[in-house]
């Protein structure tokens, strides 16, 4: 009797044992891509008829396509909410039974074997969950798995997005658009959602979750909800003050660096002082519990493409490579890589197989990038900053100094640096060519990330090669 009870809390151990930790994250960067719109596994290239319809993506075209991603350095996915959704509703955020997997995109057996592929190539699968609303089906709530019932549901009422920051009620019972609200109150549906959370970390072996609509669920719910999963958990708080999005860092590892998302967009695309994202840094520090495990990012599918309405390749690098060296877990959209500049919500889920280009300008850049980072190990140092004005920010994580500018030309800063960096000389990273000794201070801010040349010319040296005596016959 003691072996067996013994061994079954062993049973109950194990997926804590095995689950990856926030800290373990940290080191990981992550690939978003939109499930319906990356692979289409019958290989057919032909673009997406309609956005707003599905386009054929499946668990199998991923698997098939892992070494395109692999092939700029990523080593996690986050991939669309799995559950059946009804009708045209592609994208995978309202479910009609949360336990059947939808059949637009494969099978149980399908998305388990995308989950060993990529295990086995030691990328980790982050999965985006719904726990706020259902799909829209007026009150016809009998359609509706395993919530079948009226007293499922908040009472139905609109959330007016003008008056929603301000009244928390509205934000936390009513409707978004036209998808019922689920009432976490109700014993039966907070146990449900907390089980089936954990039903699909223990049955497909997912190591992360991005949560949707986070705000709109009364904020201690979230800790039941993270703790079932047992897993690093991000949260989507779309908002852009800080105080609005740390709150919710409370009960959830994460929250998607809105915050710093909005700051970006207006010094790089707007024009607006650098310092602008220099604040936002102080204040997003001061603000969060842990800002080293947020989720940063420039683009994903709530928001236009950071190339809409501008063709601004420039802008879009140093925005990329502040989220690669930043405090925070990158997490990159998918066609970033192929600059894709779609607009609003469907413009900017795009299909990606007509368009996978592993010698794009873009590719390129974020394969360096990432192996950059992945070599630097920016999240084993704290972040300095070196020197900030109106169009330049530098600073540095260990033996990397990242040089931003919001312009479009060259400029050049007198920047006093660390007595680390004397006699040394830095290299750009994307420009081999580019190599700048320390004694001589300005360094150019232009779409670069500076990374130390003597430690890469160290690691070049050829090994002197061992003379050997011929042996006489």
């Amino acid at each position: 009797m003691k072996f067996i009870n013994l061994f079954a809390i062993m049973l109950l151990l194990t997926p804590l044992i095995l689950a990856k930790t926030k800290e373990e994250w940290k080191t990981r960067t992550v690939y978003q891509l939109l499930t319906d719109r990356f692979y289409r596994d019958n290989d057919d290239r032909s673009s997406c008829g309609n956005l707003r319809k599905h386009c054929g993506g499946t668990f199998k075209g991923i698997t098939k396509q892992l070494s395109y991603i692999k092939g700029m350095g990523f080593d996690a996915i986050w991939i669309s909410p799995i559950p059946i959704n009804q009708g045209d509703d592609y994208h995978g955020y309202a479910f009609i039974d949360m336990y059947k997997i939808n059949p637009h995109f494969g099978t149980d057996e399908d998305l388990k074997e995308l989950i060993r592929q990529c295990h086995k190539q030691d990328i980790w699968v982050m999965v985006d969950v719904v726990a706020n609303h259902v799909a829209c089906i007026g009150e016809d709530y009998g359609r509706i798995h395993p919530f079948n019932k009226r007293e499922h549901y908040h009472n139905p009422c609109q959330i007016d997005f003008n008056r929603m920051w301000q009244d928390k009620y509205m934000r936390e019972n009513c409707r978004l658009f036209c998808l019922p609200d689920l009432d976490q109150s109700n014993p039966y549906v907070r146990s449900e959602l907390k089980r089936w959370v954990r039903y699909i970390i223990d049955t497909y072996g997912f190591d992360g979750i991005r949560i949707d609509t986070v705000a709109h669920v009364p904020l201690d719910f979230w800790k039941e909800f993270a703790d079932a999963a047992g897993v690093y958990q991000v949260g989507e708080v779309l908002h852009g003050d800080v105080r609005i999005v740390a709150e919710y860092q409370q009960s959830l590892d994460a929250l998607l660096n809105y915050p710093l998302y909005y700051a970006m967009k207006d010094s790089f695309t707007q024009r607006q002082s650098m310092k602008r994202i220099y604040n936002s840094l102080q204040d997003i520090k001061r603000g969060f519990k842990d800002v080293t495990v947020l989720g940063t990012f420039i683009d994903n599918h709530d928001q236009p493409r950071f190339l809409h309405g501008n063709n601004n390749i420039p802008g879009l690098k140093n925005a990329l490579a502040l989220i690669f060296m930043a405090e925070g877990i990158p997490m990159v959209y998918y066609g970033t890589e192929q600059a894709y500049n779609g607009g609003g919500d469907p413009n900017n889920r795009e299909s990606l197989w007509d368009h996978m280009n592993t010698r794009s300008e873009m590719y390129q850049f974020i394969s360096t990038a990432v192996s950059s980072r992945k070599r630097s190990k920016p999240w084993e140092h704290p972040i300095e900053y070196l020197y900030y004005d109106n169009e330049v920010l530098v600073i540095r994580r260990g033996s990397v100094i990242v040089a931003l500018t919001n312009v479009r030309w060259r400029v050049q800063r007198s920047v006093v640096v660390p007595s680390f960096f004397n006699g040394k000389l830095l290299r750009n990273v994307f420009n081999r060519n580019d190599v700048i000794p320390v004694s001589y201070t300005h360094l150019r801010a232009h779409e670069t990330v500076l990374d130390l040349v003597c430690r890469l010319l160290l690691e070049k040296k050829k090994k002197k090669k061992k003379t050997q005596k011929k042996k006489k016959k």
